[in-house]
């Protein structure tokens, strides 16, 4: 980017909204001159989407009037701040409705908003980065073992476990503020029985946590989140990052004990709440009180920050066409640690992707892909064993089925869909029609898997010769081949037998003959 176009940018202005299962939330910000965002806007308005899907499982014509009544003024908002940039999600409520499809189009017909919806491990990892960029390399970073992040939303809460600065698992419980209310409901029942129930709701949730997730091994309890924030208020005390607050450990214990036998209406009228944030806040503070206490941790950390800041912050990186580098770091370590999970030999995984990432490096005027699509071929070259865990009979067809139905930190469901055809048709096969799950796929999705199997297949034949200097691999471009240059070429007709076997992809896909040969030794 010049100069030029770093000075346009700086003066532009985005917003985040972000439509949830209690409220909808706007956040407008602005690049200052040090590349930093200057939040000129927050609003918040309040809309029962998740009393609609939680307990219909579809969104009522009221509920929609609402939303869209909101959305029209948030836009008016926008365009007095002239946006330029926009950036529109919807979460569980909106994910679980049955007639989502509608409440976006009337959305999108009304407001121009182009809404997005994202999935659980998308909002993870959006407010995985929120929280990063406010510590922002200061001294409470990563240090002193594994680190939670947990958000405790209407619809379900999200729990990200770190070491050292790196993902080491991340996970969505089926338990949220508004979701275990519209469970148990409120009529005919006191306060007390109703906390009874959320307790033994959220005790039942959490007992398949627990052989998932050491949280023994926790010792640093980020809590995110409006109720979070708002305990951290009452209870805590700011830390030498203004960004962060800490509650200790007893302290919180008596806070959520000093509020749990009270009603909605008695927790807005004490707290000076609207009903919709007391709605939640009880239910929340169970929440984060019982996964506390499966950690030895001794205090709270609660970020001021939300989602919406990292949509932001996700947002100004697209538009500068830049990626977070840790995203693609962290969706490595995850397939590594799902390979390892399903017993690959992870030795040979690696040597099979080095040499597909070299093939995919040198082949780039042929295939004309991405680095974005560079990382699906990593993924898929180092789970594409993984069915042998199954059986190793067909095993490409169980990889398929581990791999799509997996959740790989940092990449997108379409994009775990990609990996997991790839990886499928490494072996056998290549697609074909009577593949209804590659058939379902978009056009641009089975162009994609095809370019990365013909090279992952290329990469495997390869492996028979364990080459040791993947580096010195060469792809020399001729009129109707391509000439792999490969060194340590001992046992040429081995090898060539095994390009004759697995390059007729390959030649399919690129319209192009494939020849081997030594690579010139150096002089």
């Amino acid at each position: 980017m010049t100069q030029q176009q770093q000075n346009e940018f700086v003066s532009q202005t985005l917003a985040a909204i972000d439509i949830g299962s209690n409220s909808i939330r706007m956040t407008i910000g602005q690049l200052n001159s040090e590349g930093a965002l200057d939040i000129l806007e927050r609003a918040n308005r309040p809309v029962r989407l998740g009393r609609d899907c939680f307990r219909y499982f579809r969104l009522t014509p009221a509920t929609m009037r609402a939303v869209v009544n909101i959305l029209r003024e948030f836009k008016r908002r926008i365009d007095e701040y002239q946006v330029q940039h926009i950036w529109t999600v919807a979460t569980s409520a909106v994910r679980e409705a049955r007639n989502a499809d509608v409440f976006l189009d009337r959305i999108l017909m009304a407001c121009g908003l182009q809404v997005q919806i994202i999935d659980a491990s998308q909002e993870r990892r959006i407010t995985v980065s929120a929280v990063r960029a406010a510590m922002n390399g200061t001294q409470m970073s990563f240090a002193g073992g594994q680190m939670m992040i947990c958000e405790v939303g209407g619809g379900s809460t999200t729990m990200t476990i770190m070491h050292r600065g790196k993902v080491i698992s991340s996970h969505s419980l089926v338990l949220g503020s508004i979701r275990i209310q519209e469970m148990f409901g409120s009529e005919g029942r006191s306060t007390t029985q109703i906390v009874e129930l959320i307790e033994n709701e959220i005790d039942s949730v959490l007992a398949t946590v627990k052989s998932l997730v050491p949280l023994g091994r926790v010792k640093t309890f980020i809590a995110v989140g409006g109720d979070a924030r708002f305990a951290a208020s009452r209870a805590g005390q700011q830390m030498d990052n203004p960004q962060f607050h800490r509650i200790r450990r007893q302290a919180f214990e008596e806070f959520v004990q000093s509020h749990r036998n009270l009603t909605v209406e008695q927790l807005a009228l004490q707290s000076d709440m609207s009903y919709s944030e007391a709605e939640t806040l009880l239910p929340a503070l169970l929440i984060f009180q019982s996964l506390l206490r499966l950690t030895r941790v001794k205090e709270v950390i609660v970020p001021a920050v939300s989602m919406r800041d990292g949509l932001l912050l996700e947002l100004s990186r697209r538009c500068r066409g830049q990626e977070d580098e840790s995203i693609a770091q962290e969706a490595i370590q995850s397939a590594m640690a799902l390979a390892e999970k399903y017993r690959v030999n992870l030795h040979h995984a690696r040597r099979v992707a080095d040499c597909a990432l070299r093939l995919y490096d040198e082949m780039r005027a042929i295939h004309g892909l991405d680095l974005r699509a560079r990382l699906l071929l990593e993924v898929a070259a180092l789970l594409h064993e993984c069915g042998t865990f199954v059986s190793t009979r067909a095993y490409h067809k169980h990889t398929y089925y581990l791999v799509a139905n997996s959740e790989i930190y940092g990449l997108l469901p379409k994009e775990v869909a990609v990996v997991a055809h790839v990886a499928r048709y490494h072996r056998r096969s290549a697609p074909k029609i009577s593949h209804l799950e590659y058939t379902a796929l978009p056009q641009e999705s089975r162009i994609l898997v095809n370019k990365l199997a013909a090279i992952l297949r290329l990469a495997k034949a390869l492996d028979v010769m364990n080459i040791r200097q993947i580096e010195r691999l060469r792809c020399v471009l001729d009129q109707d081949s391509v000439r792999i240059q490969a060194p340590d070429l001992s046992d040429e007709s081995l090898v060539k037998r095994s390009m004759e076997i697995h390059s007729s992809m390959f030649e399919d896909v690129f319209g192009l003959n494939l020849e081997l040969e030594a690579l010139p030794e150096l002089t």
